[in-house]
């Protein structure tokens, strides 16, 4: 059986069934099979999406997302512009941390602080707390922030910034949060033991001040290879998995004990060029080192699309679940451009390209992907090696666990990269100003590609400074169609999001985000 929300997707089949499952747990405890689980519990370490989705089910934001990335109260009831740089947020009453102690203003106060000093190499939460210039508490339910600037986004970033306990301490390492002594949050779970690549373990917080936890114990199990994660799925082992592969949907729905849930997705796979003049790992079509970085010409940045077969990735690679992209961002997210050009599939005019652009023979690159990330990384990475050879790129392919890849990402090892990235706020401001504005201190946090577009830039900062919601919105779809013109990133495919459950177990309303909340999980009746 299979559940979908927002769309239907094409592709899955519903038929009955194999034999029971064996060895499935009680109904009070869940066991889910994750494709990665967090890289620690500190909250405020990491921003990719396996280490937020974990956080979320232990520590709370004031602002959160539902299902379908809409805005909501969380810790915060309520929130408005008192100024043209100041946001006054009023805190739930009521809510206790895990050690029993009550949330107040002086909590989200320390938290800010801590945020910078707990960043990981890729930034960890910094870039939601960037415009932030100030937090303090009014009264105990009270927090005033003040911004560098007006902040029309402040709410939206607020939903990603995990409040801890204000005695936790700025210096606080992330060993105290894996050792369990300081992962304390307001969250409906809370933590038992984690393990690096093993288990993440939760028991209800009976505390909890909204609908009481669906389970008395959850276990997150990491089971990164996805065929084990299906056979645990089909032994019993496990109770759920995320990440269900496309490959495997077919096989999943015709077992009668067995239930998928999918939907659409936020999660778009992309090309980064990168735009240093001396690009490491490009080279002439005879292996000499060339005058130039190719990639730095907008030609050679259209031939690079134009080879790219995306109806062919999304049916044959992804087994139809998955859609063409011509954006960096999804269809319906605040700020997506109209005005911007589909992306087509046109070797013979990639040919053409490269010829005017000086590289009529091509040229030598090598192409560096995540392997484990997202669902069929590596096998995306793998088809777009022929696809580049077809118009005269030769694409030596690098599928790299994402332990490896986003530090050497990062580090400026790469020339050309494709990885999966997700605008989790729901507008467009986010990947604008974090991934395609140019590196200053403040925006760019994730322009690991050396990108610099002045007229960009300025569009993005407007639009974080204009409270105007139709104001904000027009200004972001011309950025949008800036960035697409100028194929700063490459779109290939938007994603679907998949789980996969014991029918007899437990149900699961899919998340755009594709976190795994235990919270989205519902005992079947």
């Amino acid at each position: 059986m299979i559940t979908t929300t927002r769309r239907l997707l094409s592709g899955f089949a519903v038929v009955a069934s194999l034999s029971g499952l064996a060895g499935a747990a009680s109904a009070e405890d869940l066991t889910i099979g994750m494709r990665s689980n967090a890289s620690s519990m500190d909250p405020h370490y990491s921003a990719l999406g396996p280490d937020v989705s974990a956080m979320k089910n232990v520590y709370e934001t004031l602002t959160a997302r539902d299902s379908n990335l809409q805005l909501i109260p969380a810790l915060a009831t309520s929130w408005e512009p008192t100024g043209d740089t100041t946001w006054v947020f009023h805190l739930r009453e009521g809510v206790k941390f895990h050690d029993g102690t009550d949330l107040d203003a002086d909590d989200v106060v320390e938290t800010l602080k801590r945020i910078p000093k707990a960043a990981s190499p890729d930034g960890g939460l910094v870039t939601y707390a960037r415009r932030i210039v100030d937090a303090k508490a009014i009264d105990p339910l009270t927090v005033e922030f003040t911004t560098d600037s007006p902040a029309a986004t402040l709410p939206l970033d607020l939903a990603r910034v995990f409040i801890v306990p204000s005695e936790t301490g700025i210096d606080t390492p992330v060993s105290a949060f894996n050792s369990g002594e300081k992962a304390i949050g307001t969250g409906p779970y809370k933590l038992v033991s984690w393990t690096a690549k093993g288990d993440m373990v939760l028991e209800a917080n009976p505390d909890y001040w909204g609908d009481a936890p669906k389970w008395d114990k959850v276990t997150f199990s990491e089971i990164s290879n996805d065929s084990a994660r299906v056979a645990a799925l089909l032994s019993g082992r496990v109770d759920m998995i995320n990440y269900a592969p496309p490959t495997d949907v077919a096989r999943i729905g015709r077992d009668s004990n067995l239930e998928v849930f999918a939907g659409p997705s936020v999660y778009v796979f992309m090309l980064f060029p990168d735009y240093r003049d001396d690009s490491p790992l490009v080279r002439a079509k005879d292996g000499s080192k060339l005058d130039a970085n190719p990639m730095k010409d907008l030609k050679v940045r259209q031939a690079l699309s134009m080879a790219i077969n995306r109806d062919a990735i999304a049916s044959r690679v992804m087994e139809g679940l998955a859609e063409p992209a011509s954006q960096i961002i999804t269809k319906g997210f605040f700020g997506y451009s109209p005005e911007a050009a589909e992306l087509g599939y046109d070797p013979e005019k990639a040919k053409a390209l490269l010829a005017e652009a000086g590289y009529p023979d091509g040229f030598q690159i090598d192409l560096h992907c995540t392997s484990d990330r997202l669902p069929m990384d590596g096998d995306i990475c793998a088809a777009l090696g022929p696809m580049l050879a077809r118009v005269g790129i030769d694409a030596t392919v690098n599928a790299t666990p994402r332990a490896v890849y986003f530090p050497a990402q990062s580090g400026g090892e790469y020339s050309l990269m494709m990885n999966g990235w997700g605008s989790l706020t729901g507008e467009a401001s986010y990947i604008l100003s974090s991934m395609v504005h140019s590196k200053d201190g403040t925006y760019g946090v994730f322009n690991h590609f050396s990108y610099v577009n002045p007229e960009i830039d300025a569009k993005v900062e407007k639009a974080l400074g204009t409270l105007d919601e139709d104001e904000r919105r027009a200004i972001l779809e011309e950025a949008m169609t800036m960035t697409m013109a100028d194929l700063m990133a490459i779109p290939i495919v938007n994603l679907s999001a998949i789980w996969a459950g014991n029918t007899d177990k437990v149900t699961y309303e899919p998340r755009s985000d594709e976190d795994t909340l235990a919270i989205n999980a519902t005992p079947a009746e």
